[in-house]
Formats: C-alpha cells, sequence, structure tokens
C-alpha cells in the first residue's frame, strides 16, 4: 500500500492492482515528506518508482533537533496531541479486500507529515542545522541507490553471512532476490515472507547437502511459491562459480597512535553533541570514528564518496 496526502487530499492506493506509471511520474517530480525514508524508499525504488526529486525525513529532522523520542507516533501526540493506533501493526496486509479500519490505520500514517515539516523545518532553520537536515537526507537517498544498483550490498550487511562459502552465499543472494520480489508483489516487508536468520540457515543446509523440505518455513509455503524458492536455489548453485566471495564485517586494528586519536575524535564528538543536544551518534558512529582515526588524512573525502558521512558531520569534528 502506498499513502499520499497533499493539502486536503488523502489517497490510500493498492500498489497490487493496475498500472502505477502514472503515480511513479507524479512522485517523481515532487519533494516526499517521510519519516524514516529507508524502507520507503528501498521498497518504491524496487516497484519501479524513479528517484525523487528530494526527501525531508521527518525523523531525521526530528534528530538534528534534538527530540529524544523521535518516533512518528510521539511526534504526532507531542504537536498535534493526537494517540495513533498500534493495533494494526501486525495485521496481514496481503489479504483483499482490505478491511475500512486497515485503510484507515494506513491513512494516518501520513496524516500529519505536511504539518510535522512546517514544525520541523522552522526548527531547523532556527537552530542554523537546514543545511544539514538537506545533506543528510540527500546521502541516503544516495546510499540507497547505490545500494539498489548494487545488491550483493544487501548481502554484505547481513547478520551471518561470514559463515557462507562461497556456494552458500550464492545461494543466499538469489533467495534474498526471491524474497524481495515476493515482498514486493504482496506488500509486506520481506523478513514476514521468510525471516533474513532462515534464509541463512537454509543456504548453509543446501551448500552441505542438506534438505530444507523440513524446515517450518518452507513446509508453510504455497507449492508455487516453494517451487520459484527451489528454483532460485538451483540459479544460486549454478552461479557459484561466478561470483567472488563476500567479505563479512570490516575488522578494524587500531595501533596505539591511531587509538589515541580515536580516543580524541571521541572525546570531541561527546563534546560536541552535548553542546548541540543532539545524540552522539548523529555525529559519528564509533565505526566512523574508527576509520577516521586509522586513515586521519584521508578519511574525509572517503567517507564522504563512500556516502558514510556528510560535509556538516566531517566540518563539525574538524577533519
Amino acid at each position: 500500500m502506498v499513502s499520499l496526502c497533499q493539502g486536503r487530499n488523502l489517497a490510500v492506493i493498492d500498489c497490487l492492482q493496475g498500472n502505477l506509471a502514472l503515480l511513479w511520474d507524479v512522485l517523481a517530480a515532487t519533494e516526499w515528506i517521510c519519516h524514516g525514508m529507508d524502507y520507503d524508499l528501498k521498497m518504491l525504488r524496487k516497484s519501479g518508482c524513479p528517484q525523487p526529486r528530494a526527501i525531508f525525513d521527518t525523523h531525521i529532522a526530528a534528530k538534528l533537533c534534538g527530540f529524544e523520542s523521535v518516533g512518528y507516533a510521539h511526534l504526532v501526540s507531542l504537536f498535534f496531541q493526537t494517540k495513533l493506533s498500534k493495533e494494526h501493526q501486525k495485521a496481514d496486509w496481503s489479504r483483499r479486500p482490505l478491511s475500512p479500519s486497515l485503510i484507515s490505520y494506513t491513512a494516518k500514517d501520513v496524516l500529519y507529515l505536511e504539518k510535522l515539516k512546517e514544525i520541523l523545518s522552522r526548527l531547523l532553520q532556527s537552530l542554523g542545522r537546514r543545511e544539514w537536515m538537506e545533506q543528510s537526507c540527500k546521502r541516503i537517498q544516495r546510499k540507497i541507490e547505490n545500494s539498489f544498483l548494487n545488491s550483493t550490498q544487501q548481502l554484505e550487511r547481513m547478520e551471518g553471512i561470514h559463515k557462507l562459502d562461497s556456494l552458500g552465499q550464492s545461494i543466499l543472494f538469489e533467495l534474498q532476490q526471491w524474497r524481495q520480489k515476493l515482498a514486493l508483489l504482496r506488500d509486506i516487508p520481506p523478513f514476514k515472507i521468510i525471516p533474513t536468520e532462515e534464509l541463512i540457515q537454509m543456504s548453509f543446509i543446501v551448500a552441505h547437502g542438506g534438505s530444507i523440505l523440513k524446515i517450518p518455513a518452507v513446509k508453510s509455503l504455497e507449492k508455487e511459491m516453494l517451487g520459484d524458492l527451489l528454483q532460485a536455489i538451483e540459479k544460486g548453485k549454478q552461479n557459484e562459480a561466478q561470483k567472488e566471495p563476500f567479505v563479512g564485517k570490516k575488522l578494524f586494528f587500531l595501533d596505539r597512535e591511531a587509538a589515541k586519536r580515536f580516543e580524541l575524535l571521541k572525546n570531541k564528538r561527546n563534546k560536541i553533541a552535548s553542546f548541540l543536544g543532539i545524540d552522539p551518534s548523529l555525529i559519528a558512529s564509533r565505526t566512523i570514528l574508527t576509520e577516521m582515526a586509522i586513515n586521519p588524512k584521508s578519511a574525509r573525502q572517503k567517507l564522504i564518496e563512500d556516502n558514510k558521512l556528510c560535509p556538516w558531520q566531517a566540518d563539525l569534528l574538524g577533519i
């Protein structure tokens, strides 16, 4: 489902019905207002929607304004004295027709976004952080676009990927592609098809000559879905020889000098964050600080090029 609100116009669109090309044209030409843009943008891009002209993420904006609790329901309650219901969060959105209560629930997800943007924009402007907001949203757009163009990056971030050999990783890649397509078709998060840890378990079992047919998540699949899953596994086996194994989580080693630089950067970050009234991780995570400490001369350019850091963050830290 896609929920849209502009002024007094509110729409809930069923993505499983009809051609959405006209909708994509409209969305691509406008600025989106989202709360937590990562998931929405990934799903819409994979459904065929082009990159939007710009995005204003109220989740990021609230963080930059210094709010400790930045959930959408909390912000709506804070600014509009309205309590949003959570009763349908775990509903089965693949069933048709959707009940009026589900339609009303998803409509309210966007009802307050425009007004929330106005409030947060004024706060950002008064704090001198509007440019930080724009840089942060653009960085995430670029990061998601790169991930969209290079699907293997999604696997590199999976917990447990390093436990698989090249055959297992190739199978996992195809299973992940299968799950993503099915999730888009059913308009539900991928983990509701089969959790990621079970995809990894299945890949490991198949790579070591075992059968996955007795796994509960597999046994519960419809016949057609199971056939597509088995085809994905076979494709993974055939492609194994053509793929390079993925590297697991990057490990960093800090020598004595780098460790000193890390502590100095961390202390500086924490002092700046305390002065600005924002979460220290919003300026830089420990992983980012580690990369800065290891490569102090080249870190700024590389981290910005890799869409891990914004210029405003680097400027605050003086790198």
